[in-house]
């Protein structure tokens, strides 16, 4: 696809929880026509009557003008990217939603939690019209329409699979950094791909076993040193798939967690609500390749088996 500068970038944002939302918040102020897509229709209702609001971190309010409540009724907006933000136990139904939909020009981007997520994208869409980005911010729904934004660690990053996509990862880097969301196109995403999953593996399963939040996790001796095992762990299982962080990595992670504050990870909110994690997606996906290079992962083994554990309860 060839991008025209002069021509009003048409998105799509699929799952307006707190990433969703705040996406959609800085893509309508950077004057992209942007159109929010969930399938909770008091939501969509909300945010069309009233607007979408961000607090504590980021404070912003922008009126949202167009919206669907299916991925079927995007066809009609001729988009030239689709951003899939729901919860990764949802994607395959969103990928085979959106390949009905599909246009031949159109880019998918997956800025979701987990390992391997684009690859399933690729599947569906080629790896010339797939995009991966890194989410450094996250919160939590206060009410249906305002996102409480516990913390903002710049930058974020957007890289294509492909050079195909280099113009669209391009467009989009320039519209977030044009409204101050620090947006990078990084050498290998892949590095931080596997670098933010570490992060997330090593202290979203603990709050949601626990149900407490990252401060309070990190704040108590017992369960800060378990988060520096499941990371010495993770890092072994990510040198042997010939990624490197360097000796530095368990003090920057340890650092970069204690930000976090009194924060309540998507893990422990999907729990509370009876629903599936991203589980699979972060321990569950560090396992699978602990056992393809023979590295043992018995601490995110038990984390991925607690969780489960939990998912039955909540849901019975």
């Amino acid at each position: 696809m060839e991008n025209n500068n002069d021509r009003q970038l048409r998105i799509g944002v699929i799952g307006i929880g707190p990433v969703g939302g705040i996406l959609l918040a800085h893509l309508i102020e950077a004057g992209a026509f942007v159109v929010a897509c969930d399938v909770m229709r008091n939501r969509i209702a909300s945010i069309k009557k009233s607007g979408l609001r961000l607090t504590h971190g980021i404070e912003k309010k922008v009126e949202v003008v167009n919206t669907c409540c299916s991925i079927q009724e995007l066809e009609m907006y001729d988009l030239d990217v689709a951003i899939i933000t729901a919860k990764t136990p949802a994607l395959p139904t969103v990928i085979s939603h959106l390949a009905e939909i599909a246009s031949d020009t159109m880019y998918v981007l997956c800025a979701q939690n987990g390992i391997d997520n684009e690859l399933e994208v690729a599947r569906a869409f080629s790896e010339n019209r797939t995009l991966r980005m890194v989410i450094n911010f996250a919160g939590n729904m206060s009410d249906i329409n305002t996102v409480h934004v516990s913390f903002f660690h710049p930058p974020n990053y957007i890289a294509a699979l492909t050079p195909e996509g280099n113009g669209i990862a391009g467009s989009l880097t320039d519209l977030l950094n044009s409204v101050n969301l620090g947006t990078e196109i990084p050498e290998d995403i892949q590095d931080l791909v596997w670098e933010k999953a570490i992060l997330n593996s090593a202290l979203s399963g603990i709050c949601a076993i626990t149900r407490r939040t990252m401060k309070e996790v990190m704040d108590y001796r017992g369960t800060r040193e378990l988060v520096e095992a499941l990371i010495d762990e993770s890092v072994q299982v990510a040198a042997a798939e010939g990624f490197e962080f360097g000796k530095k990595f368990r003090r920057f992670s340890i650092g970069y967690l204690k930000k976090a504050g009194h924060h309540r990870p998507s893990m422990l909110i999907d729990l509370d609500n009876g629903l599936k994690t991203e589980i699979d997606s972060l321990n569950g996906k560090i396992m699978e390749y602990g056992r393809k290079h023979y590295s043992p992962t018995p601490l995110n083994q038990a984390v991925t088996a607690m969780v489960h554990l939990l998912e039955k309860s909540s849901q019975e």
